[in-house]
Formats: C-alpha cells, sequence, structure tokens
C-alpha cells in the first residue's frame, strides 16, 4: 500500500502588520501546490516545544493556532544581524530560511558601488555621492543644477529632498513644502544631511508624454527552479508635474496596468523592445547581485526611470522587504515555490 505524501509547511515570519491581500495570496498559492501555510510574529514562537504560534486560511478566514516547526521560513521580517531581533533568529536556526542576508537590506551607494564593477551594469547607473562632505557634497549639486537628497538605507521615499540651484540660491522640496536657501544655509543642510547618512543622485526627468514624473518597479525573484525570474513589472505615476519622488507617501500616486503604460507611452505591446531591455537588464543585475551577495536573497525589487532617449536609468536597488501596489498574487507565485525548493533542497 503506497504511503501518503506529507505536505510540507511554508511559515511566513513577519514583524508588524502587512496587506491583508498579500496573506492571502500567499496561502492560495500555498495551496496550490498542495503545501500547508501559515504567518507568524516572533513573540509567537516557543523554542521549547518546537512550536509558533500563528494563524493559517480556512474557508476564508484567519485562524489563529499552534504549529509545529514549518518545513521552510518565507522571511519577510529581514532584520537578520539586528540586535532587536536576533533572538527570533537564534530559535529558529534548524529551519531553512528563504532569505539569509544581514541586516535589513543593501544600502543604496554599496549596490551602486557593486553594479559599478560590472561593465554594462554600471552603464545604468545615475551620478551619485555619498555624502560626506558638505563642500564636496555642494559641488556635487553645482555640477548636475538638480539632485535628489535621500537616506542611504531610507525605503519608499522617505526623508527624500529635491534639490535645484536656482540663479544665487537653491530651492530644497520635502515633498510637501519647498524652502528657498542661500549657499551658507545649504552647506548647513548638507552638514545635517551627512549626520543622517544621505547621499545624493542627480535628478533624471523621467515622465509620461502628459509631463507627469514616473517610475517603473521591476519585481525580481528566483522561482520554483531556482532561477531568477521578472515576476512583474509595475509603474508608479505622480499625478503633480512638481513630485519628482514618484514613490513617497506624500506624492498622490497613480497606477495603470503594465500593456496599458507600454501602449501609450511607447506604442509597444507586451514582450515589445522596450519590455525586452528592461527584463534582460533586470535579470542579468539580479544574477550579478546574486553572485556578490552569495546567494543569500531570493527577491529584488528595482525601481527604473526612462529618460527622454527611452534609456533606462537606475534609481535604486532593494534587497530588502519588497513592495507591491496591487501585484500581490504575482509577487507570491515564485515567493512560495522558492521557498519550496528551499525546503526540499536544504
Amino acid at each position: 500500500m503506497p504511503t501518503e505524501r506529507r505536505r510540507l509547511a511554508i511559515g511566513l515570519l513577519i514583524g508588524w502588520k502587512v496587506e491583508p491581500e498579500l496573506l492571502i495570496a500567499n496561502a492560495l498559492v500555498a495551496a496550490s501546490y498542495d503545501a500547508d501555510f501559515f504567518y507568524f510574529y516572533p513573540a509567537g514562537v516557543d523554542e521549547q516545544q518546537c512550536r509558533i504560534r500563528g494563524h493559517c486560511l480556512e474557508q476564508g478566514e484567519w485562524v489563529e493556532q499552534e504549529f509545529a516547526y514549518p518545513d521552510v521560513i518565507y522571511d519577510r521580517m529581514r532584520r537578520r544581524g539586528i540586535k532587536k531581533y536576533e533572538d527570533v533568529y537564534r530559535k529558529l536556526e534548524t529551519i531553512p530560511f528563504t532569505h539569509t542576508l544581514r541586516g535589513m537590506s543593501v544600502h543604496k551607494t554599496v549596490a551602486y558601488n557593486m553594479l559599478r564593477k560590472d561593465e554594462e551594469l554600471k552603464t545604468y547607473l545615475i551620478p551619485f555621492q555619498t555624502l560626506r562632505e558638505a563642500a564636496k557634497g555642494l559641488a556635487f549639486i553645482h555640477k548636475h543644477g538638480r539632485v535628489i537628497a535621500k537616506p542611504d538605507r531610507g525605503t519608499s521615499g522617505k526623508g527624500a529632498f529635491t534639490i535645484s540651484v536656482e540663479g544665487n540660491e537653491f530651492e530644497v522640496f520635502d515633498q510637501q513644502y519647498a524652502h528657498r536657501m542661500n549657499e551658507t544655509q545649504m552647506l548647513e543642510f548638507l552638514e545635517m544631511l551627512i549626520r543622517e547618512k544621505y547621499c545624493l543622485q542627480k535628478l533624471v526627468t523621467s515622465v509620461t508624454k502628459q509631463g507627469l514624473p514616473f517610475h517603473i518597479r521591476v519585481h525580481l525573484a528566483k522561482n520554483g527552479q531556482n532561477e531568477w525570474v521578472v515576476a512583474f513589472c509595475a509603474v508608479w505615476i505622480s499625478s503633480e508635474p512638481h513630485s519628482k519622488v514618484t514613490n513617497s507617501k506624500h506624492t498622490f500616486q497613480m497606477t495603470t496596468t503594465w500593456n496599458r503604460f507600454l501602449k501609450h507611452q511607447f506604442d509597444e505591446d507586451v514582450g515589445g523592445a522596450t519590455e525586452q531591455r528592461i527584463h534582460q537588464y533586470a535579470l542579468r543585475l539580479a544574477q550579478f547581485m546574486e553572485q556578490q551577495l552569495d546567494g543569500r536573497l531570493h527577491e529584488i525589487g528595482l525601481d527604473l526611470g526612462m529618460d527622454a532617449d527611452h534609456r533606462i536609468q537606475l534609481f535604486e536597488v532593494g534587497a530588502g522587504v519588497p513592495s507591491a501596489m496591487f501585484q500581490f498574487v504575482e509577487m507570491a507565485r515564485p515567493a512560495i515555490a522558492y521557498s519550496l525548493y528551499v525546503a526540499t533542497h536544504s
């Protein structure tokens, strides 16, 4: 009589509330693979009993239960190596994790400098500067005329400023208000940003035909064959021409479907030349970063711009907790498949 195959179990580690749609998407995709799925917080781990208190989806409702340790942990908290979170990673050290990179993410300038090592990938970089000296920062601003100042560790446009040279003065826009500064005030401002570990980047004009700023989010992920794939491309558009930081919470964002964006902006279809260029570049970057980071990650988010000549410009590389507007199923599909790959190959 054949023995019944045991269902694999995936535990999703989170450190705070996440979008309900994301949790449901992961549960449904796991079910399609005949795998069990639950999500949990660090406080739910009982190291002595090797049990975890978490939530699973039953008949469309989340039910709190106690579970045995899973076969694999899909880590969406991503705080390994940070003292506050060390305990939970120690408690679960016998279980394979999908993401083993230390820290919250790769700092912006660390990623930029990493990509400088590759002759092809460095051509997509936008001029940048790690802000260490106010005078050098001021020279960078004068050289490029318009720059963006952002935290080296920041995400989602938090704390970003756009700076432009206006005659003998500077205009600083904090995503809500515009401020005028003279050179002395600018140097003082830059000194403050140095203490907060900021970097500068030339401000690239990436706008729609209507003049609205946009960026493209490319979500890369490992799949069930341990291969990088483009899970989805999405466009984020600022409804306000003066708001250049399109992923800031202060920006009223709009979006459209990827195929409509391609058709309207480039008169191309999905699978056309522009999408092919984006996919080829993104996959090349993911493979390179995996080599540089010793394969300790399985999801990467790219924020790209397109200049007036339709050249791809890299705004940021994100290796931390990925985000999406609405593409939760697209995000879950490779993540769950890769989780099961890790469970069966560890």
